[in-house]
């Protein structure tokens, strides 16, 4: 495609398009090239040459499929459609924005305003407020979205009972302006009679409560004066339980120092208190609010595979399967690395258990096609065909015990599980001579040689002991002394345990260490223990003070610390 600029653009434009081509994860590449797309014959205006506008459409487009969170760069698209395309072409990008990264209270204000300066009806725009309001209303930080959708109901719709009936709802959310939120309410309740402000459905158990306690013969008046008692009793209790679920909230939401997705990673107390949050609010048992911050955690987290995969496991949990499996999807197909195959699995999995065979069968095979000796994958898949004909398993995994493709150490474990599968089956003497005949194959592997002797270890009959024996003689003839260790730790307690033999166990007796531990240095700080302290310890902030109102605005919150969930991923037992 031509582009009538200077020599130097064209060549900066094709340097750009490879670079991002054969690095699409270079983030800063993708941004020169919307710049140099953007910048095309000193800016892309509707004038411009057809192909300069194709060309921008193009960048934006493969950009934010690649990185479809990066919730600015969908207004800055919007932005230019709007400039070369008009209303029409604007909308259809905020569309496939909020879409893309439904939570972002940026872009839906963004489009919020949008509708609102563009002329839409008021129920179009209260149709989007309420979208909006499914996506983000339930965010700590939803106040700039509740304010706009206020002032519409103030300014639009000048209703009163409507702005009443919007703050009903909002009151009830734990979020940093709850205090706020409840003022308004508060003062807003006061001016309309207490018959007309509460919702008929607890009007009507407020009605039943003050006949069983004050009898029949009320006056209006009277009626209006139990019926404020109740509502005063009300409104404060709301506000209490919203007041007590901000503070706890408050805790996790001050730790939280990138709520947007950014390509660098986040660092270990991020994650961490991420996955402390989850842990909190999972206790709650709230369904909408536990979803909500497991997609908001994925918008910073989402290059993270435990939480995608955490996340589907409390969907599976919850029998949302659609819903899991749009999350393994987006986590495979979207925003995780290829080689991160666990997703893929998980994924694969639920469409099995959707009935969708085929496409769970595609899911191995296409992780396989580019992964071909990835074995948590292949696994999977024996199994998975297994479940479908179980006459298959045997051949099947053999075939993948016998390819060329596999070390050994892949194969050892293959053939342990195809041994598992024979004891299932009752084919104990085939199980031992596949242990036998496979213990030269897999001479050198600790994970073979553990599972065989903890085979032998399950028979109690006349002849175990010395088929133990043998074992444990082949395992400690082949190993190296390094990988010996956990062996002869078994072996002893063998002999000590089933053994018939004294002159065996005094001829393997227990390691003695000979690493001696040096000398303790003088502890050189004054000692505590004579010191007597008149006060119970107190926590590092004390309980927040009390503001204006009887309210109080969420406080510091104490230093979080927790077990390191991050660290590198470990061996497995059967790469040993």
């Amino acid at each position: 495609m031509s582009m009538k600029s200077t020599d130097a653009n064209v060549t900066e434009w094709d340097r750009l398009w490879k670079v991002v081509r054969d690095t699409p994860d270079n983030f800063t590449a993708w941004e020169q090239l919307i710049r140099v797309a953007e910048a095309a014959e000193g800016g892309i205006t509707k004038l411009s040459p057809p192909e300069n506008i194709t060309r921008l459409e193009s960048v934006y487009d493969s950009f934010l499929s690649k990185f479809p969170l990066c919730f600015g760069y969908w207004k800055k698209y919007s932005d230019w459609e709007l400039a070369v395309n008009g209303d029409e072409g604007a909308e259809k990008i905020f569309e496939r924005g909020v879409a893309a990264i439904h939570n972002s209270i940026d872009l839906w204000n963004q489009y919020i305003d949008f509708k609102m300066s563009h002329s839409a009806s008021n129920d179009d725009i209260e149709s989007l407020l309420e979208r909006a309001a499914s996506c983000i209303g339930l965010d700590f930080l939803a106040h700039p979205f509740w304010d706009k959708y206020i002032e519409f109901a103030e300014t639009r719709l000048a209703n009163p009972k409507r702005v009443l009936k919007l703050l009903d709802r909002i009151v009830l959310i734990p979020m940093h302006q709850y205090a706020r939120y409840y003022e308004k309410w508060r003062g807003l309740r006061s001016t309309i009679k207490p018959s007309e402000a509460i919702d008929p459905s607890t009007l009507e158990v407020f009605y039943k409560e003050i006949h069983e306690a004050k009898g029949d013969a009320l006056t209006p008046e009277e009626m209006e004066a139990a019926l404020k008692e109740k509502l005063d009793a009300q409104t404060l209790a709301v506000y209490k339980k919203t007041q007590e679920g901000t503070n706890k909230r408050w805790v996790y939401e001050a730790e939280i120092k990138r709520p947007y997705f950014h390509v660098k990673p986040l660092d270990r107390p991020q994650l961490q208190n991420w996955s402390k949050y989850l842990d909190f609010e999972e206790a709650t048992n709230e369904i909408p609010r536990i979803r909500a911050l497991y997609e908001r955690c994925l918008v910073p987290c989402a290059q993270y595979e435990e939480f995608w995969l955490r996340y589907g496991q409390w969907l599976t949990k919850h029998n949302l399967l659609s819903d899991a499996r749009y999350a393994y999807e987006r986590a495979a197909f979207k925003f995780l690395p290829r080689d991160r195959c666990n997703a893929k699995i998980a994924l694969a999995l639920i469409q099995e258990e959707e009935g969708n065979i085929e496409e769970a069968r595609k899911t191995y095979t296409t992780i396989l096609e580019s992964m071909p000796t990835h074995i948590e994958t292949i696994l999977n898949l024996i199994h998975f065909e297994r479940r479908q004909d179980p006459t298959v398993f045997e051949n099947s995994i053999n075939t993948y015990i016998n390819s060329n493709q596999l070390g050994e150490s892949a194969k050892a474990f293959l053939t342990i599980q195809y041994i598992r599968f024979l004891q299932q089956n009752n084919q104990v003497d085939k199980a031992r001579q596949t242990y036998s005949t496979s213990s030269t194959l897999y001479s050198n592997s600790k994970f073979f040689w553990m599972n065989y002797i903890n085979f032998e270890l399950g028979f109690y009959d006349a002849s175990s002991e010395e088929r133990i024996l043998e074992v444990f003689e082949k395992c400690r003839t082949h190993l190296n002394k390094d990988l010996q260790k956990e062996i002869n730790v078994k072996f002893r307690e063998f002999l000590l345990e089933r053994g018939n033999s004294v002159y065996n166990l005094n001829r393997n007796p227990a390691s003695v260490s000979t690493e001696f531990p040096p000398e303790k240095q003088p502890n050189l700080k004054r000692p505590a223990e004579d010191i007597t302290y008149p006060y119970a310890k107190q926590s590092r902030f004390e309980t927040p003070t009390q503001q204006p109102y009887g309210y109080s605005y969420p406080q510091q919150p104490q230093t979080y610390a927790g077990t390191d969930y991050y660290s590198q991923p470990q061996q497995q037992p059967w790469q040993s």
